[in-house]
């Protein structure tokens, strides 16, 4: 019935959601942009240091 990495599997889409729900509330991206982090993070499942990413947006914010 349910394979035995469903609770695993689940943690880790909640754990992603909640980076993006922070990702969302501390950097003022564009569209385009979220859209790539949310595939990359969301559906691709890939890890990312958001607190570094966030750190890096807000340095570089300045600078574009």
């Amino acid at each position: 019935m349910y394979s035995s990495n469903q609770p695993t599997e689940n943690f880790q889409l909640k754990a992603s959601i909640r980076d993006m729900i922070q990702l969302q509330q501390n950097c003022q991206l564009s569209d385009e942009l979220f859209w790539e982090i949310f595939n990359r993070r969301v559906l691709l499942n890939e890890h990312m240091e958001m607190g570094n990413f966030i750190t890096n947006m807000r340095g570089t914010a300045g600078h574009a």
